[in-house]
């Protein structure tokens, strides 16, 4: 069991090494150092990262309490599957319920590893590597796809 400091500290430790690394590393790339994330410009639509004591994922949620607009989200990423899957190495998961804690569901396209730890400082690198190149997928995806996301039929 981990202290709530320790906790804490731990993945703040994290997620900075990752976003100065992978900042670094975008930059470098022609890209901005910054991901696109939450600034997607759909309200209901993130590029999400997550890395916990078991699994570390990576990729897009739909997250919004309106049934009808999630739907209608889903059914157009589910329409450019072979386009989105096409870059990926990575077997994606495709989950209209995924849970999250508190009784709430949320769309979710995902790939994840297992055997990863956030608590485990030997698996970041291997983190660190998986997040950056499944990412980068996603956001390109993204944003090639972004207008018929937002406003296609």
């Amino acid at each position: 069991m981990h202290a709530k400091g320790e906790t804490k500290n731990t993945r703040e430790a994290f997620w900075n090494e990752f976003k100065a690394w992978s900042g670094g590393k975008r930059v470098k790339g022609g890209k901005p150092g910054k991901w696109t994330m939450n600034e997607t410009g759909i309200k209901q639509l993130k590029l999400k990262f997550h890395f916990d004591e078991k699994i570390a994922l990576v990729g897009i949620e739909v997250d919004t309490r309106n049934l009808d607009k999630r739907i209608e989200l889903w059914d157009k990423l589910e329409k450019t599957k072979a386009l989105l899957t096409k870059n990926f190495d990575s077997e994606l998961i495709w989950d209209m319920e995924y849970p999250l804690i508190g009784n709430k569901t949320v769309s979710r396209i995902y790939c994840q590893i297992s055997n990863v730890s956030i608590y485990d400082r030997s698996t970041w690198k291997s983190v660190n590597e998986f997040f950056f190149k499944n990412m980068s997928c996603f956001e390109d995806y993204f944003l090639e796809y972004k207008d018929y996301l937002k406003y296609g039929n």
